[in-house]
């Protein structure tokens, strides 16, 4: 496996496995972004994929990762708001976005950046662990995960206790992580 600036550079060179690999990884967090937005799961969607589509476009213009984000999240922001304000049903969201975009945009950047230090982070877990970890960021209860997975509702809150425990120590340097980490985690 190669590193994503690696990888970037073959998006640059025309590597269409390249920019699938890139897409597959970066879709859900971009969608997340979009969705938070425009508030319409497909139009959200739809505004990612053209996203994409322009910066395979614009592709030979990126060398790293960092460029690459920012751009497409500029891409979505704007079209996301063009797309706002063509629609007259948003229009009171709209004009709070405008009036807070500065901290509606980071905010949603944070949010988004951050879910994924957490989801990297488990990697390490061990897989019933992680199942119950993601289907708590997804907002399932307790009962719910246990019925899910066919475990006891008390395995699903000592894995969540477990996890917790090891995903601290693992994201100890990032306080604003830990916070939205027991947040989700000791419900």
């Amino acid at each position: 496996m190669y590193s994503i600036d690696k990888k970037i550079k073959l998006i640059a060179g025309g590597s269409t496995k390249a920019f699938k690999d890139f897409y597959d990884s970066f879709f859900p967090s971009l969608a997340f972004f979009s969705i938070q937005l425009v508030k319409d799961k497909d139009e959200a969607s739809d505004i990612v994929q053209e996203a994409f589509l322009t910066y395979w476009n614009k592709r030979n213009e990126f060398e790293n990762l960092d460029g690459v984000k920012a751009f497409m999240y500029t891409v979505i922001k704007n079209s996301g708001l063009n797309y706002l304000r063509s629609q007259k049903v948003h229009a009171k969201h709209l004009a709070y976005i405008e009036q807070n975009e500065r901290n509606y945009f980071k905010n949603i950047i944070i949010e988004e950046e951050t879910i994924s230090m957490i989801k990297a982070a488990l990697t390490d877990l061990p897989p019933q662990t992680k199942n119950i970890v993601e289907l708590s960021m997804l907002g399932a209860k307790n009962v719910d995960i246990a019925e899910t997975l066919g475990v006891s509702i008390n395995t699903v809150k000592t894995l969540k206790l477990r996890a917790y425990k090891l995903l601290r120590e693992k994201l100890k340097n990032h306080v604003y992580v830990l916070l939205i980490l027991s947040d989700i985690l000791l419900k």
